[in-house]
């Protein structure tokens, strides 16, 4: 119990040195409230119309807190919406870096440690994938199937999946043939005991730390796919079909557009921030930054 106390106590005190990281980690807790209470305190009031308030404009107490950020052109609570669409924002990018790290990180583990044509096959399969652009693959994908939430999860987790693949890879291939693989491979250990308790655990904060990247750039994915139309549809809303929503009135309500865009910029940058953070911190070299220096960057 003591040692688990001074371990967490390490890692806040990492977490405070680092005042950017701190911050982003402060944004996306915040973020993922929302995403978790959000529909449930607010849905009512984010579908409930008000003709009379169509693009009210932000800044105004005038007809309450719910109306700080302006109204929609359905005069329909801005800040309402922004809460409620960050619950799918935040589904479809968790879900779908959830199935890129499983899946990818596992054929990678499989890819490292075994060779011959399953090895050859992952790999040859993982540079097709890597062939043709991402989103390129997502449009096609979804133009021709519904855009739905378990498609577009399911198309971007798999074209991110190499990613994971090839790092997964790079690294069992270093560490098997390490000396303690070695001698836990001549003391009689199998194949999966190697891969989950010997090697897995040393791979696994790299993916950790490319997932946090990848989740930033699976947020932004799924934006744009929105922003295109081919995303998720209304009556649901996320913040890349708010930000397409509100193009049209781009000169008479800005706001309709810049809030739903400020939020993704701001948690992409929360995101890549974090993922600085948690390669230092994970890094036994590079962890005396956070411990120490006040600026871990230096």
């Amino acid at each position: 119990m003591a040692r688990s106390k001074k371990q967490s106590v390490s890692i806040f005190t990492m977490l405070w040195n680092d005042k950017f990281a701190f911050v982003s980690v402060l944004f996306l807790l915040l973020v993922l409230l929302s995403a978790t209470v959000g529909p449930w305190m607010l849905g009512d009031v984010a579908t409930k119309l008000n003709l009379r308030l169509r693009n009210f404009p932000p800044f105004s107490l005038e007809h309450g807190w719910m109306y700080v950020l302006g109204a929609d052109a359905l005069g329909r609570s801005l800040i309402a919406r922004l809460v409620v669409a960050s619950h799918n924002t935040m589904l479809v990018a968790a879900s779908a870096v959830l199935f890129s790290l499983l899946f990818g990180g596992a054929l990678g583990l499989i890819a490292g440690y075994t060779r011959g044509r399953i090895s050859s096959l992952i790999m040859r399969l993982t540079d097709i994938i890597m062939s043709f652009p991402s989103l390129l693959i997502a449009v096609v994908f979804l133009y021709i199937f519904e855009p739905r939430v378990a498609n577009l999860v399911l198309v971007l987790g798999i074209t991110r999946m190499p990613v994971y693949i090839r790092t997964a890879r790079a690294e069992v291939l270093e560490i098997r043939e390490r000396l303690f693989v070695s001698a836990a491979r001549v003391l009689g250990a199998s194949p999966s005991r190697l891969l989950g308790r010997h090697i897995t655990p040393l791979v696994l904060p790299t993916l950790m730390t490319i997932a946090t990247l990848e989740f930033a750039f699976v947020m932004l994915a799924e934006s744009s796919l929105s922003f295109l139309g081919i995303g998720i549809q209304p009556p649901e809303i996320t913040w890349g079909l708010m930000v397409a929503q509100g193009r049209n009135y781009l000169q008479t309500a800005w706001w309709l557009s810049f809030f739903p865009g400020l939020l993704i910029m701001l948690s992409a940058l929360s995101l890549n921030l974090f993922s600085s953070w948690v390669r230092i911190a994970l890094d036994p070299v590079q962890r005396w930054r956070l411990q120490m220096a006040s600026n871990p960057y230096e």
